[in-house]
């Protein structure tokens, strides 16, 4: 007689609600569990919106700070063609086509867990239909049987907005509120305003970075789009972003190789002008260079040693030290460098900062003071600020887990040991989060901060071991000790940001407990390459599974192929860098008398703004201003504008000239190429070089560009172009440094 399935209550449909289902359902034999998924919204997603314009805690046009290769699950790759940072909107798609492909279970949309408990070894699951309208709540309770549960609800339950300004006359937003600037400085139309320039931002970790260059970003739009803004006097809008320490800021982008193989004549390493890019966690995520045997956890409690192997290559690979954006706040030098490195990823937000258009206090926001709503700032130093002038306030202070469990009883909370005030571990939980050894029955998954999507799947591949009765999962879990050194990292000074383990850690020790091995490339004799999810396959793959994984590891190998080879992600991580404000020296030499010699010393300035034209991602409004020395004597003051545009689907950077209004993109002036570096040995000074030729009307232009890279930064920059034709033949070469 066959066993009867086991039945299993999956709490949340978001991406680790749903690799749960899926997990249980395809990886075992047909019928060993039978699977609902309990979702209080009338869609699937959780965070992620799964339309442009849909609802969520995240903002559909927010891009992602993992790239594609690891925001996905083993067994569904993203199409190629696919940006390598997907918005939450394409998440939330992605995920719609996973369950499309993995079907098997039941999802009840509109439908909240209000109570579970456990009773003579069974969960009595009471739920409650939601409406449509603004979840409220309708009908009687419906009661379940279930043999397990998985709470896949989210870490992240309720915004936290702390009370200390309630009463100031500025509206106060959390920063998964927000989503355009007109919007947050007219109270979405609520009430009349104060006439503050002054937008505060709170929070200095991962969404306070990210808000505030979101903000800058579209205030920096507004002011130079062509047209009437939709913003009046944009320009005078200031970020003043409140931070308690520094935070090191990482671009999307990451140099491969930003130190040359061989050191100089002196046998020091010299920096990488021309390295090759790939996307950031594509580079910090590769166990090739981890020292041999078993992967050691690199994060939780953090030793100052730990933290200055961190600090240096974080320096390394962006690039600096932050000491040249022009605030403290930021800076990575002396004793912090010994503490707990913490991290965020932002393409702009340094840019912003140093242009002025963020400025950053730090301290610890205490209270709204006057009639005015000023902010007051506690400084490190004990002395307090003012903040005044303030136009709107933006919390980027995270949020609260404790939501996410508020069905269940008293007396499981207490066997969970439940922390309410601890942002890191509210619950104790052993193999790495999954469950709790005195509640078996129970397990957690996605249930802590940046919950890789890779993770959030081998803790369901692990669950369904332990529930299936297998005698390995059973012994790790027995065996398992990360619950003491969880509650212990509570309370720990030195605690890491994101304190649970860091992710190839996390992937190597649940591949072990479950027999996953990790497919190496052919040829490999040991650990090798990326981490990725697509790499960890258990025995039991059906054929779907291991040929989307092969097509997923297909499309990483030819992006770092093309990386090496073609000079991929470059324009990329140029066109980035090239963000900001840039001193601007012009030599112009001519072979024909009725056109002048001379020079130019300036400024220009890469504003960013929305592409005003489709099919491009990203544009910059190109300004720059400076005086012309002519060799016949002559002087005077020149302006000039251009756009500069990048699509990520051909990777290219373009230049095209502006209309008479200088914001107006009128035709293309040229389209950069790209030249791979010649063949190993790189020299010490040897640059990245970019080139166009093109015919205008009778003129002849060749464009020669230079980028001397220092990790992901610009050092400096340059182009040189000649033009001939009937009645033309000059030089003009410009160089840029910060």
């Amino acid at each position: 007689m066959a066993a009867r399935p086991k039945t299993v209550c999956v709490i949340g449909a978001g991406p680790s609600g749903l690799v749960a289902a899926k997990t249980l359902v395809h990886d075992h034999p047909k019928d060993t569990f039978h699977v609902t998924v309990f979702e209080a919204l009338d869609r699937i997603g959780g965070l992620w919106p799964v339309s442009e314009n849909g609802n969520g805690m995240i903002n559909p046009d927010m891009c992602t700070n993992q790239s594609r290769h690891t925001m996905s699950f083993s067994g569904l790759a993203w199409p190629a063609d696919a940006h390598s940072f997907p918005k939450a909107w394409q998440v939330g798609q992605y995920l719609e086509r996973y369950i499309e492909k993995y079907p098997g279970y039941e999802i009840r949309k509109n439908c909240r867990v209000v109570k579970a408990r456990l009773h003579n070894g069974k969960w009595e699951i009471n739920t409650r239909k939601q409406s449509n309208s603004k979840s409220n709540i309708e009908g009687a309770d419906e009661i379940h049987e279930f043999d397990h549960v998985i709470i896949s609800s989210g870490f992240f339950g309720t915004a936290k907005i702390p009370k200390i300004l309630e009463g100031i006359p500025a509206p106060i937003f959390h920063s998964s509120q927000v989503r355009d600037v007109k919007g947050l400085l007219t109270d979405n139309g609520k009430r009349a305003l104060p006439a503050g320039r002054n937008i505060v931002v709170v929070g200095g970790q991962m969404s306070g970075v990210e808000i505030g260059a979101s903000i800058a970003f579209q205030l920096s739009s507004a002011e130079n789009l062509p047209g009437e803004s939709d913003i009046p006097n944009a320009a005078e809008y200031v970020i003043t972003h409140v931070v308690q320490r520094p935070v090191w800021v990482m671009p999307l982008f990451f140099p491969k190789n930003p130190i040359l193989e061989n050191p100089n004549s002196q046998g020091e390493k010299a920096s990488n002008p021309s390295p090759y890019f790939l996307p950031v966690d594509l580079v910090t995520y590769n166990i090739g260079w981890r020292p041999p045997g078993p992967l050691q956890n690199s994060s939780g409690h953090i030793s100052s040693e730990a933290a200055k192997i961190t600090h240096g290559f974080m320096n390394t690979y962006i690039g600096t030290d932050q000491s040249d954006l022009g605030t403290p706040h930021l800076e990575m030098q002396g004793d912090v460098r010994s503490d707990t490195p913490w991290l965020s990823v932002s393409d702009g937000y340094c840019e912003y900062v140093r242009s002025g258009k963020i400025r950053t206090v730090q301290g610890k926001v205490v209270r709204g003071q006057g009639s005015d709503g000023d902010v007051i700032v506690l400084q490190n130093d004990g002395i307090e600020s003012s903040i005044e002038g303030v136009a709107a306030v933006v919390f980027a202070t995270g949020y609260e887990a404790c939501p996410s469990l508020d069905f269940l009883p008293e007396d499981i909370l207490e066997t969970l040991q439940f922390e309410p005030t601890s942002d890191a571990f509210p619950l104790a939980l052993n193999v790495h989060s999954t469950i709790n050894k005195e509640i078996p029955s129970l397990g957690f998954v996605g249930f802590y901060r940046s919950p890789y999507w890779g993770i959030m799947e081998m803790q369901a591949r692990y669950l369904g071991r332990l529930w299936s009765g297998d005698s390995k999962a059973a012994k790790a879990m027995n065996e398992d000790t990360t619950l003491e050194s969880m509650v212990k990292l509570r309370n720990d000074p030195l605690c890491a940001q994101f304190p649970m383990g860091d992710y190839a850690y996390l992937m190597e020790s649940f591949s072990d407990i479950l027999d996953i091995k990790r497919a190496e490339p052919e040829g490999s004799t040991g650990r090798t390459g990326l981490v990725l999810p697509h790499r960890y396959l258990p025995n039991t793959a059906s054929e779907t599974e291991r040929e989307e994984a092969s097509t997923a590891l297909r499309i990483v190998d030819q992006a770092i192929e093309d990386s090496t080879e073609r000079a991929k992600f470059v324009a990329k991580a140029a066109f980035r860098a090239m963000q900001g404000d840039w001193k601007l020296e012009r030599t112009i030499a001519s072979r024909i008398d009725s056109y002048p010699s001379g020079t130019l010393s300036g400024n220009a300035y890469f504003k960013p703004r929305l592409p005003t034209e489709r099919g491009y991602d990203l544009e910059y409004l190109y300004l720059e201003s400076g005086e012309f020395n002519a060799t016949n004597g002559f002087k005077f003051q020149a302006k000039r504008s251009y756009a500069h545009r990048y699509n990520s689907a051909t990777d290219t950077l373009s230049v095209w000239f502006t209309k008479p209004d200088h914001k107006t993109v009128d035709y293309l002036f040229h389209e950069l190429e790209f030249v791979p570096p010649p063949a190993q040995p790189r020299q010490a000074n040897q640059p990245w070089n970019a080139k166009s030729s093109h015919l205008c009307i009778q003129d002849l232009y060749d464009v020669a560009y230079k980028f001397y890279f220092q990790g992901a930064q610009l050092r400096e920059w340059s182009l040189e172009y000649s033009v001939k034709g009937p009645a033309k033949d000059y030089s003009i070469r410009s160089v840029y440094r910060r």
